[in-house]
């Protein structure tokens, strides 16, 4: 089966967000690493884990590849 996703949707679960910073952490990745992965500032970063932005799903996959992750992992 062929599961197509809306890379433009943005995602609004808290418990993602959580889950990022989770993973992040028991990886012991830095905030600023996945930043710099991301081309982003570590303000901006600071902001997804906090829940404060709609993450759209293309961003998601840009923080499982560093996290080294499969996106399903954050739900």
């Amino acid at each position: 089966m062929i599961v197509e996703i809306d890379l433009s949707q943005n995602i609004k679960n808290k418990m993602t967000y959580i889950k990022i910073k989770e993973i992040r952490e028991r990886r012991n990745i830095t905030k600023e690493y996945i930043a710099i992965q991301m081309e982003i500032s570590i303000k901006k970063y600071n902001e997804i884990e906090k829940g404060n932005v709609d993450l759209k799903i293309s961003k998601l996959k840009q923080i499982g590849v560093v996290l080294n992750v499969l996106i399903c992992d954050f739900f």
